[in-house]
């Protein structure tokens, strides 16, 4: 292959390189307001799934469940069709799961620490979506060092 083929190819296997890093950097979603959600810092009581775990036991998770006011501003892609997912960083305690129920405005679903749940798809016709969901979370007793927060965020991806 010659010195000037060379460049060409390199030329656009660089320009498509570049394309490809815009694209994946577009595919995270904009972020949702979801500062009127309530309660906002929910501190969950964590209970063990078996009455009596042991040292060594196949079954060491604490559970945990909370009511949420799910209550997200949307005003910004009022008009315009878009998905909408819950998302929960990698985060301490590490392994843990997510799941929820809904009274029927978000879908239901599941998730572990980072990835995302699609719980909206559809076009926006209110500034907020509102709905009441049931959040529980179970994790591994043994992995939990200390008392800590679970951060969770939503976001949108246009259609």
């Amino acid at each position: 292959m010659s010195t000037v083929a060379l460049r060409i190819a390199l030329s656009a296997w660089l320009v498509a390189l570049q394309l490809f890093v815009a694209a994946s950097a577009g595919a995270a979603g904009q972020l949702v307001d979801d500062s009127g959600t309530l309660p906002y810092d929910a501190m969950f009581r964590l209970t063990w799934r078996t009455p009596a775990p042991h040292v060594g036991a196949a079954d060491n998770a604490l559970i945990g469940t909370t009511q949420l006011r799910v209550h997200l501003n949307v005003a910004p892609w009022l008009r315009h069709s878009g998905r909408i997912y819950l998302v929960l960083p990698v985060q301490p305690p590490g392994d843990l799961l997510v799941s929820w129920t809904t009274q029927g405005h978000l879908m239901p679903g599941t998730l572990r620490p980072g990835s995302r749940a699609l719980v909206y798809a559809g076009r926006i016709t209110t500034p907020y979506l509102e709905d009441q969901v049931l959040l529980s979370i179970a994790l591994d007793a043994a992995r939990l060092q200390q008392l800590t927060r679970v951060n969770f965020h939503f976001e949108i991806d246009e259609d």
